[in-house]
């Protein structure tokens, strides 16, 4: 259902991980009922309307940590770091 869905928005699953969804500047990264979506502004808005039409969920707004993963990002110096 999921894949499904992902595949009719324009995003297809990774090779390396089936739960990592790629299209349109649009990273999707699922994990038991946990997503992380993350790419370019534009593009980004448009994807989350799409899903949340589908389907319900709540949008945290900017990331610190997923599945216990705690994560700095560093827009001067365009860096991203996981601890």
């Amino acid at each position: 259902m999921v894949k499904k869905f992902f595949k009719s928005i324009g995003l297809k699953p990774a090779k390396a991980n089936p739960n990592l969804f790629i299209g349109n500047e649009v990273y999707i990264l699922l994990f038991i009922n946990n997503i992380l979506i993350t790419g370019k502004r534009r593009h980004l808005n448009v994807i989350k309307i799409r899903i949340l039409k589908e389907w319900r969920y709540k949008d945290l707004g900017l990331i610190e940590v997923f599945i216990g993963f705690q994560i700095y990002r560093n827009r001067i110096n365009r860096t991203l770091k996981l601890y």
